[in-house]
């Protein structure tokens, strides 16, 4: 997961770099490794949460940690993760006093493995598909068939005539995997299901995305799933608020891009993972894993629905019905491709 590459320019990097003192937390001081019960966060970041859903959620988990204990700051930056030059701005966070190390993108892979073995005293975590390093590097993912099978449900629900439509953008592994899911839990809502699918190309083109959702729209089709949760979204989530179009993606609430026509977004609950690793700092390592956020951990979050105008009372209750049969596992998926072992 954290799913693509984009070559940062050395300005960028060197902006990230100063970031590290501009973003701490709530105190502005830099807690020690073990310094009593002070926690630090590190956070490396794709983008700026206000640019996309997926660097929304990392940073929401962080700052409702923070919001909830004073002894917790962190520091974040953003465009930094080319790995190349990425490396040097984890390792000033770690001198830092970073108690736990976060990586978002999994292009940051062997970086992790690199960096961790410099200190292995300090948990991690990286987003990727399951790249594990004892002592301390741990994997983080999600369950994309959960993801794909609850929106396209709704979505479906909502279609007056069974379709709805699909904008991805480079058919990254994660994506294939949303779009099993989403068939899944379309025919699940309606026999007469359909997809009309569009590709950006891209995971940052947010013009491209927006002329796919109007070219899905000129199609008379208003129920769209924007499947990357990147960048190139925002483009499709503001026309869809435009257009009063009914909308969905994943990552961190779309309600910022698009108030009413956001119909569901498949929160990530990061902290499930960050409380855990933060744990260990205080009380020592255990062994590493690959965290898969489901709506049975509660790592993965319904947002918007239960408010949206769209969805009406009995539309809610039976959604919360299949959210709540996926969380138990009742609704039976296939294992997944991505990180085989998990559903």
């Amino acid at each position: 997961m954290g799913h693509r590459t984009r070559l940062a320019g050395l300005a960028a990097v060197m902006a990230a770099a100063l970031a590290l003192s501009a973003c701490g937390g709530k105190d502005g001081g830099a807690a020690s490794a073990g310094g009593g019960d002070e926690t630090k966060i590190g956070l490396i970041q794709e983008a700026r949460p206000e640019v996309e859903p997926w660097s929304a959620a990392w940073h929401n988990a962080v700052e409702a940690i923070k919001a909830d204990d004073s002894g917790v700051s962190s520091v974040e930056t953003f465009d930094a993760y080319d790995a190349t030059r990425a490396e040097p701005v984890i390792r000033q966070m770690l001198d830092g006093g970073a108690d736990v190390m976060l990586m978002s993108t999994f292009v940051l892979a062997d970086t992790a493995k690199k960096v961790a073995k410099d200190y292995p005293d300090v948990p991690m975590a990286v987003s990727s598909f399951g790249t594990t390093q004892s002592p301390n590097l741990n994997s983080v993912t999600a369950s994309y068939l959960e993801i794909g099978y609850s929106t396209c449900w709704l979505l479906t629900k909502l279609s007056p005539d069974g379709r709805i439509g699909i904008v991805d953008a480079q058919g990254a592994p994660f994506e294939t995997e949303i779009e099993q899911g989403c068939d899944l839990g379309g025919k699940a809502a309606n026999p007469d299901f359909e997809t009309v699918k569009l590709s950006t190309n891209s995971f940052t083109d947010v013009q491209a995305n927006r002329e796919q959702v109007q070219a899905l729209l000129d199609q008379g089709i208003k129920q769209v799933y924007l499947v990357s949760g990147t960048e190139d979204a925002v483009g499709g989530l503001r026309l869809c608020e435009e257009a009063k179009a009914q909308c969905a993606t994943w990552g961190g609430d779309a309600k910022q891009w698009a108030p009413t026509a956001s119909v569901l977004t498949v929160n990530m609950n990061w902290r499930v993972v960050i409380e855990d690793l933060m744990d260990q700092a205080k009380n020592g390592l255990k062994e590493v894993q690959t965290y898969n956020l489901t709506y049975g951990s509660e790592g993965l979050e319904a947002l918007d629905y239960s408010d949206s105008a769209a969805v009406s009372d009995d539309l809610k209750t039976e959604f919360e019905g299949v959210l709540a049969d996926l969380a138990s596992e009742k609704i039976e998926l296939p294992e997944s491709a991505s990180h085989p072992g998990f559903r």
